[in-house]
Order: C-alpha cells, then structure tokens, then sequence
C-alpha cells in the first residue's frame, strides 16, 4: 500500500468511526419512524402505553401552561417565521463570511437543523400521530357502528332538527336573523372545556388540561384555505378561525378540544365535539354542536333519499335554516386554487396516517351519531 493510499484509508476510517455520533442528531426521527411504522398493528397498546401514558403525561402538563395565555402561540410562531428565517440566513451568511472555517461552521449549523427537524418529528408522533393508532372511539363507548336504516337517520335528523330549534331560542340574532354568540368571543371561547367536564366523569378518557380554545386573529385570510380550526401538537393547543359564522366557532372549538385529549381521528373529534356541546351548560355550544350534528346526518340523508330529507328539514325553523345558508355562504366565498390545494394537502395528510377515505372520514360521525343515539338517545333541549 502506497503512503497516499495508506493516508486515505486511515482518514476513511477516522470519518466511519465518528459517523455514529454525527448522525445521532437523527435518532429522534428514527423513533418517530418505528412508532408510525409498528404501533398501526397494536391498537390496544398504543390506546394503553401512549394515548393514555406517554401522550398525557406530557400534553397534560404543557396544556395546562399554554392555555393560560389567552393568545394562540401557534400564530405568532407562523406570523414570526418568515423574518426569524430571513434574521437566521443573515445571521448565518455574515458568521460564514468571517469565519476562516467555513466547513466548521456549515457542519454545526446543519446538526442544529438537523436536531431542531428531528425532535419535532417526534413531538409531533407523541403528541398526535400516535393517536392515529388507538383504539376506535366506537370500541371505547361500545357503539354499534353497523349499517343502520334509513328511517333511523331520517329520526335522528327530525330530532336534531327539533332540538336545534329548541336550543337557538334562547339565543339571539343579528340584523340578519342569524345566530350570534350571547357572551364576548373570548369568553365563549374560555369556556370550551365545560361540555367535556359535564361527561368526563363518565368517559375518564376525556379528561384533560386544556379548557379553553385560542382565536387567530388572520381568520380572514385563513378562511381561504377552507379550515375552520387547527389543532398544533407542538403547544397542546386549539386554534379557532373567529371570521366563520358565530353559530359553528363553539363546535369547532368543542372540536379542537377532542384533539388535545387525544383523539386524532377527524370523525371522531367530530362527534366528541357534538357530544360534549349536547351537555355543555351554555347554550352557544348546545345549540352549535346539535347544528353541526344536523348538517352532517341530513346531508348523508339527501345522498339516499331526497323525500325522507325533505320530511325532516321540515322540522328545523326558519333560524336554523338562515345558519345554515349563512355558513353555506360564508365558504362559498373563499373557493378557489388556494382551498383545494389546501384540501389536497390535508387529505394526503389524513391518508398518511391510515385513514383511507381521508378528508371524507369527517363524514363517519354519522355512523358514530347513529350508534350513540340508537344506544343512548339525545339530551332533551334545554329551550
């Protein structure tokens, strides 16, 4: 071996030994990876050891915190983005311009990306991706989820209907004869725990820290993309678009809710969101979580039967009806590229985890709404 080969070789070696640590900065990621990978075939442990252990035992904690502040941390993280990049490239550019080791500098700074991107990965896994993987809402409330008549739905619509009609009149209206929230938005919004500790004593797995809901103040602008709230893993936190119609923020909040107690399945937020407002003590949430219950099972009765939908939209007074074409309208006016490139987004995000019908699993709260009320029943209406 010459000296020149000799040298390569030991300077080859020096670089294998020391790859272990330089690429420790990727562990974090690869754990995230073995979760997403494994815990899909073992529902039972991850609802045990991470819905009920691991997830709670940090989102618990650093809920209880964020939801001190009455401002949404995950606003002012994306508001701040944009100039705290552009802060760390010149801040980057001038260190690698004056620096006589310029590789020593790039190195260290990819590691602290890399550490940075890393342990988000698995934030984001512990503290909602796992919860792709526990056990099916209808297996913890012991739902039949099997197909269900027509004339069922069609009943459960007309009761909706009367108790959306009951609920909205002791609400009161804008110049417009639509439903507006009888407190401030913020305290409306405080509130949004209550209808989750009215039950939680029942169903333990809905307990939680977080009691309140945040407002993002670029609604406006966010109503472009379609969404009406968002749950940020990173900050156990529940973020509400406050432009949509003031009859579906306390369901959407109700809804985001569902998320920091760990259930990441949309339907299922959904219908813990229906659930929780039909026994929340104020009636903003009864009347707005029973409205959305309604929209969702009546349009599934129109897909069957447009007679039978006809028969039970009979039953919802002309208010309930102003709210529904208010929000029908409200949405209409955002449609365009930038909503369904956000659909797009959001439904290979969905699919991602195992849910195959993607943005369309919003709609299955109708199977979990009919077992419930074929069980249970509706909570008579309060008006």
């Amino acid at each position: 071996m010459t000296a020149a080969n000799h040298y390569r070789y030991k300077k080859l070696k020096t670089v294998l030994k020391r790859l272990p640590h330089a690429m420790l900065f990727l562990a974090p990621a690869a754990v995230a990876l073995i979760l997403y990978k494994v815990l899909p075939q073992f529902p039972e442990f991850s609802e045990k050891v991470f819905s009920r252990g691991i997830f709670r035992l940090i989102g618990i904690p650093l809920g209880f915190v964020t939801s001190r502040l009455g401002v949404s941390l995950t606003e002012i993280a994306v508001v701040l983005a944009l100039p705290a990049f552009v802060a760390y490239v010149a801040v980057f550019t001038r260190k690698l311009v004056r620096s006589q080791n310029r590789k020593s500098i790039v190195i260290k700074h990819l590691k602290a990306i890399g550490w940075s991107l890393s342990f988000l990965l698995l934030m984001y896994m512990l503290m909602h991706g796992i919860n792709f993987f526990r056990l099916p809402a209808s297996t913890l409330l012991e739902l039949d989820t099997s197909q269900k008549s027509p004339e069922l739905l069609q009943q459960l619509c007309i009761d909706l209907a009367k108790k959306a009609t009951l609920e909205r009149e002791n609400l009161s209206e804008n110049a417009d004869g639509c439903t507006i929230l009888s407190q401030s938005l913020n305290k409306t919004l405080k509130i949004a725990g209550d209808g989750y500790k009215a039950i939680d004593y029942r169903y333990k797995f809905l307990k939680g820290a977080v009691a309140r809901a945040k407002p993002v103040r670029l609604s406006h602008w966010w109503s472009y993309t379609g969404i009406s709230g968002m749950y940020m893993p990173v900050f156990a936190e529940a973020n509400i678009n406050i432009d949509q119609p003031d009859s579906a923020i306390p369901a959407t909040a109700a809804h985001e809710l569902a998320h920091t107690r760990g259930f990441a399945r949309e339907d299922e937020c959904n219908f813990f969101a229906c659930l929780t407002c039909f026994h929340h003590p104020s009636a903003d949430y009864r009347y707005s979580g029973t409205l959305m219950a309604y929209i969702y099972c009546s349009n599934a009765l129109y897909s069957y039967d447009e007679e039978l939908w006809e028969t039970a939209r009979d039953y919802c007074s002309k208010g309930v009806l102003r709210d529904i074409n208010q929000r029908n309208q409200y949405w209409k006016q955002f449609e365009g590229k930038v909503q369904k490139t956000s659909e797009k987004i959001n439904n290979s995000f969905i699919q991602s985890h195992g849910v195959e019908d993607g943005v369309l699993s919003y709609n299955r709260i109708v199977e979990l709404l009919l077992a419930y009320y074929e069980k249970e029943g509706l909570p008579v209406a309060s008006g």
